[in-house]
């Protein structure tokens, strides 16, 4: 995994704030942690109180933390809006945290024999410094191992729509498989269809896109077939941290079935396969909506 430790300020009873650790890439890792896949995270921490407290998530969850760096620059904060459907939006706090401090730092070359994947997405995919180091470590990288990629669009974090767009379609062409919602999409490709998105970026490189509906469900988008899952039915606090969970089911089933392998890639193909990842991945993301807060 590549990426942020956002420290997100979440509403809770009486008008107070909660702070709970988030980030897309750092949510993922603790959820594959948690379900006993070996993951890393190669990012940074912050040197407050916030920082310690996402550093100690990672020990309690069994993230490996050799490329996490530890700093004395503050944490990233993002400040939850959360609607009556349970989906949220977020400001951010992003200048001169730890997260995007990556100018010149190394970063670990993947081997086959002991990397099944590489997980990259969110701010830190797209604010530079660190979109500009972890985009030539994947450009490099893809060549070794599969590369995963979910966009987790924050527009009002990253900048210009343009530019937003161009980024993310030429990370999505360094992808073999993409996960993104609806919602990433209508900010994105505003008036377009899903499918006819999907099946664009299909033409990109990706072997594989996953489009997550929310509470309607999912949709896998293959050159062979189109997948659909239903969400099992939950009572919903909240949505933070749906969609990195979903990832986290998505990939964590593929790498543990053996499937998580450049020469098995064509297994992708099978819908029986692919059925079977949306399945696992929509009960993952079905519990972690029952907390509040990124689970």
């Amino acid at each position: 995994m590549a990426g942020e430790n956002i420290i997100d300020l979440v509403p809770a009873p009486g008008g107070q704030l909660r702070p709970t650790c988030g980030g897309g890439p750092a949510n993922t890792a603790v959820s594959l942690a948690r379900r006993g896949i070996p993951t890393a995270l190669v990012g940074a921490v912050g040197g407050d109180h916030f920082g310690r407290q996402a550093w100690r998530r990672h020990i309690a969850a069994g993230v490996r933390r050799d490329w996490l760096l530890r700093t004395d620059l503050p944490s990233t904060l993002g400040l939850a809006i959360v609607h009556e459907d349970g989906s949220a939006d977020y400001d951010y706090w992003t200048t001169g945290t730890a997260d995007f401090a990556w100018d010149g730092r190394p970063l670990p070359k993947p081997d086959p024999a002991r990397v099944d994947l590489i997980h990259f997405g969110s701010l830190a995919a797209y604010l530079e410094p660190s979109a500009r180091a972890i985009e030539h470590w994947v450009n490099r990288a893809r060549r070794a191992v599969p590369i995963s990629f979910d966009p987790n669009i924050r527009l009002s974090a990253m900048g210009e729509h343009a530019k937003v767009l161009e980024r993310t379609e030429r990370l999505v062409g360094l992808a073999t498989l993409v996960r993104v919602s609806e919602r990433d999409l209508a900010q994105l490709y505003p008036g377009t269809a899903v499918e006819e998105i999907a099946r664009k970026w299909l033409g990109e490189g990706p072997e594989l896109v996953v489009v997550t509906l929310g509470d309607a469900g999912s949709v896998a988008f293959h050159r062979n077939h189109t997948t659909e899952m239903t969400a099992p039915p939950v009572d919903v606090v909240d949505s933070i941290g749906a969609g990195d969970a979903f990832t986290s089911g998505l990939i964590g089933w593929l790498t543990s079935a053996g499937w998580m392998r450049r020469d098995r890639l064509p297994a992708w193909g099978n819908q029986a396969v692919v059925a079977a990842a949306l399945r696992y991945a929509s009960q993952v993301a079905a519990q972690a909506c029952t907390v509040p807060g990124a689970p």
